[in-house]
């Protein structure tokens, strides 16, 4: 492993390659963002959230991020201890990016070349351009005027408000890297339940926050930011992390978890150590998924469910071939693209199926491209896809608890390149699949203790 970076130029070098493959992206470098709040969403859990997110993204990418912010003691059920909001906000920004410019700030809110305003409040008095975001429950509103009201609730759900961060600084990209109009995210309200635009008349409580417990292969991009949404969405469990990767500076263009601190550590340990002292139990194994099954065998791994996000050296077929219980994965493709997935066993498609070995990925200039460094090779990626992606992991999580599930299609293309478009589809089995195979006998064996057998058992028959 080398030695972390000694000059912003190195630093920027490193981490900005990916970001830099997409063909849209460089203006980025040299734009300013201001930051600003409603004053009394701040004190409350959902607001915090909203601002150690959308800070966490900016940081990612924008060098110099300027907030008017309260300094507000942090909510006690965010689970960071006693402290203050706007010291854990520069703390994980400066953690991410310790060469950038980030102050808290009014009076310079004005030199910033693009806002950020959370909440539904007066817009800067400027002629900068302002996204606007809002949420509440399961829904995120996003706007380059002042967004509506959503309806209240009294539920502690924080999806919505997640989902708000990544539509808000998405847009943000989009206008520092000088997109056409066509090219924007709409205006409008989304639903992260349904996965679709919608009108703002209904909301909808996460219910049940116990997860179970969960085995994660892979704890990259997707996985970390996964596990960061989990973190703030209040689940709990037993978390089984599994990677044999070390955090390299360029990873942190689209983790919300690796920066200063953790570089140089093994990944899955380094998200057990953002877990520590959470209702999220973790184990973490240093090691590749082959290794992790050789040493543990099967049996001794009986989860509730599993998030398949690893896919390197055959791994997706390692994984189906053990008879895994329902899956849950998202990943980044190219052209600014976000998957989702779902792998009820017996009922949809397994990921023998969603991914076959035979079928290569297009090497497009983004997201999939791979990369050459000093340290090996690595994908391209837009700062705020892999968090986008991990959300949708763990609202799916969510969901999993709340009556009649699965509520959605087990596919899911969210296309970011223009204004979000939503394409969603129900996979089914192919014909012979490996996966017919692992009938009720396999799963009786191996999944018969998950939370989640119900869903699956009539179809094994």
């Amino acid at each position: 492993m080398p030695d972390f970076p000694t000059t912003s130029a190195d630093f920027y070098r490193l981490r900005d390659d990916r970001t830099n493959r997409c063909p849209d992206a460089r203006d980025y470098q040299t734009v300013s963002v201001a930051v600003t709040a409603d004053k009394d969403l701040v004190a409350t859990r959902k607001g915090q959230v909203m601002l150690l997110v959308a800070c966490n993204l900016l940081s990612r990418w924008c060098r110099r991020v300027i907030l008017d912010i309260p300094n507000a003691a942090l909510h006690p059920s965010l689970g960071f201890g006693p402290g203050y909001l706007g010291d854990l906000v520069l703390g994980q920004m400066r953690d991410a990016d310790p060469f950038g410019s980030f102050h808290i700030d009014a009076g310079r809110m004005e030199a910033a070349n693009l806002v950020l305003s959370v909440g539904v409040g007066v817009p800067p008095t400027s002629q900068q351009r302002v996204v606007h975001i809002s949420a509440n429950d399961w829904l995120a509103a996003v706007g380059l005027e002042p967004v509506q009201r959503l309806p209240t609730s009294s539920d502690e759900n924080v999806l919505g408000a997640i989902a708000a961060c990544c539509l808000g600084v998405g847009q943000l990209f989009k206008l520092a890297t000088r997109l056409p109009d066509e090219r924007l995210i709409r205006d409008g309200v989304f639903d992260l339940f349904t996965l679709e635009w919608s009108q703002p008349n209904e909301t909808r409580h996460s219910g049940d926050l116990r997860a179970g417990g969960i085995l994660m292969v892979g704890a990259g991009s997707v996985g970390s930011s996964a596990v960061y949404c989990m973190r703030l969405a209040g689940l709990c469990g037993d978390v089984t992390i599994v990677d044999h990767d070390t955090v390299k500076v360029e990873n942190f263009n689209r983790s919300p978890i690796f920066g200063r601190a953790s570089f140089g550590t093994n990944k899955a340990v380094a998200i057990s150590n953002f877990l520590s002292g959470t209702p999220l139990n973790p184990n973490p194994f240093p090691m590749k998924w082959n290794d992790f099954v050789r040493e543990r065998g099967r049996p001794s791994m009986p989860c509730d469910l599993w998030l398949p996000l690893a896919n390197e050296d055959g791994v997706r077929n390692s994984i189906q071939s053990n008879v895994p219980p329902l899956m849950i994965h998202a990943s980044t493709g190219a052209d600014w693209a976000v998957y989702h997935g779902r792998h009820i066993p017996g009922r949809d498609d397994c990921l023998a199926d969603r991914f076959p070995e035979d079928i290569q990925a297009n090497a497009l200039a983004c997201s999939t491209s791979r990369i050459p460094t000093p340290q090996g090779s690595v994908d391209a990626a837009l700062p705020f896809a892999s968090l986008f992606a991990g959300l949708l992991v763990a609202a799916d999580i969510a969901r999993s608890n709340m009556s009649g599930y699965p509520q959605v299609e087990n596919y899911a293309n969210v296309d970011w390149h223009g204004k979000v478009v939503v394409q969603k589809a129900n996979r089914l089995p192919r014909p012979g699949c490996a996966c017919i195979q692992q009938r009720r006998s396999f799963h009786d064996r191996f999944n018969a203790g998950s939370k989640h057998r119900h869903l699956f058992r009539d179809e094994l028959t």
